[in-house]
């Protein structure tokens, strides 16, 4: 077993900066990541990435563009049939952002 000054669990964000970071100090550095896609692959970012902040936020960014249009579209004499949410593109712009 190799033997390290650090190691750094999880491969988040803040995890990995850390990690670079400790390696740039010239320290054995591990970063060790557990998280798997859904297919079951390995995958770095964690929760925050994967599941969490930047998912979350993706999709809220979608629901504030559906919500202005609802609420302002006419405001800015734009006018449009029923307005509707394609969820299943959603995601997929979600996936191409994480």
């Amino acid at each position: 077993m190799d033997n390290y000054d650090v190691v750094v669990i999880g491969a988040g964000p803040g995890e990995y900066g850390a990690a670079i970071r400790c390696a740039q100090l010239r320290l054995r550095t591990a970063c060790v990541e557990s998280w798997q896609s859904a297919v079951g692959d390995g995958v770095l970012g964690g929760t925050c990435l994967n599941v969490g902040c930047m998912p979350s936020k993706a999709l809220l960014d979608s629901s504030h563009h559906f919500e202005h249009l609802q609420k302002h579209a006419k405001d800015h004499s734009i006018s449009f049939g029923e307005l509707a949410v394609d969820v299943a593109t959603m995601q997929r712009r979600k996936a191409e952002i994480v």
